[in-house]
């Protein structure tokens, strides 16, 4: 247990609507460990910023939480934070656990300066004796996370700097307590490749020196690739695969996995002929008894619709919610 940082049990996100409810996360788990990169991947409206906002307890009002969120500290003891007060859990958001959000231009206040914004998390937690020591300490993590001039660009306000000084403010904001735990929610999104490797490249060397953990959500198996250690599967608020990042790039045993990877571009193939995923995600409101990846899937079996197959262990640490890949786990310890 003392290798673990977060461990979520079961987790089921609802929304209420008139007299039902619609579920959006289903009955997930998931473990971080300390020094870990995990990856959360899946097409968008999947549910992986609502597990993120869960983990934050910043969910829509209208939300319906269930299982557990464990937080485990060095000595293995752990605490849940679905049943901390909104006080505690406040004073966990910033010296525990940073966000960054998935558009910096909504996370930045348009009418405060940059170096009040990042340093307003030191203040409120008490991590700064004065003005004075928070913003050298902002000026300091502005340097660290590669933004050139960082006296002048304290001073500065969002709309003066480029998309990725601006998405570099916003990890400085979630970095400026020396968090645990990063999550960073499509840290890329509307950045270019050359600045999207270098933001890629920031966050892996700022969980190595710190030996902080992250858990990255992205669309992106290129992104996963480059910065994840683990990776989850996410598909319509369940986990239908989770292994080291290794295992499932050379033995994706999930259709859907296998799709988002033949989906990744290709330096040498026709470009005119892009592979896809045929048909679209379901309505979050579409009610099924049996595998919600089913109609887009090129190797369903008669059951798939109407039995949600269990998790069933391939190797070590990796797992898979499908019928086929069973029947071809089967075949092959014939």
């Amino acid at each position: 247990m003392k290798d673990r940082l977060l461990e979520i049990r079961d987790l089921t996100v609802s929304l209420k609507k008139k007299n039902s409810s619609i579920p959006i996360v289903k009955g997930i788990d998931m473990i971080i460990k300390r020094g870990e990169i995990a990856g959360l991947v899946g097409e968008s409206g999947c549910g992986k910023s609502m597990t993120a906002r869960s983990l934050m307890r910043i969910q829509p009002p209208s939300a319906i939480v269930d299982g557990s969120i464990l937080w485990y500290e060095a000595d293995g003891t752990s605490t849940d934070l679905t049943k901390l007060k909104e006080k505690e859990l406040r004073k966990m958001c910033g010296p525990q656990i940073g966000m960054v959000f998935q558009e910096p231009m909504t996370s930045l206040n348009p009418m405060i300066r940059i170096g009040d914004q990042v340093a307003e998390a030191l203040l409120i937690h008490k991590m700064a004796g004065s003005r004075r020591e928070a913003r050298d300490k902002v000026i300091r993590i502005l340097k660290e996370v590669g933004i050139r001039d960082p006296e002048l660009r304290y001073r500065s306000y969002p709309h003066e700097l480029s998309g990725g000084m601006r998405q570099r403010v916003v990890i400085a904001m979630a970095m400026i307590c020396e968090p645990k735990l990063l999550i960073a929610d499509e840290p890329t999104t509307a950045l270019d490749v050359t600045t999207e490797a270098q933001i890629l490249k920031l966050i892996r060397q700022m969980c190595t020196t710190r030996n902080m953990s992250a858990l990255v959500i992205t669309h992106n198996m290129g992104v996963v690739s480059q910065l994840c250690d683990r990776v989850y599967v996410m598909y319509t608020g369940r986990i239908l695969e989770r292994a080291p990042v290794g295992e499932i790039f050379s033995k994706p045993l999930h259709p859907y996995t296998k799709g988002l990877l033949s989906s990744i571009p290709r330096i040498g193939s026709n470009p005119e002929y892009l592979t896809t995923i045929p048909g679209s995600i379901p309505e979050t409101d579409q009610k099924t008894s049996g595998c919600e990846f089913c109609l887009r899937c090129s190797e369903d079996e008669r059951r798939c619709f109407f039995e949600m197959p269990e998790e069933t262990g391939y190797a070590e640490e990796h797992y898979v919610r499908c019928f086929a890949a069973q029947h071809r786990m089967e075949a092959e310890n014939e």
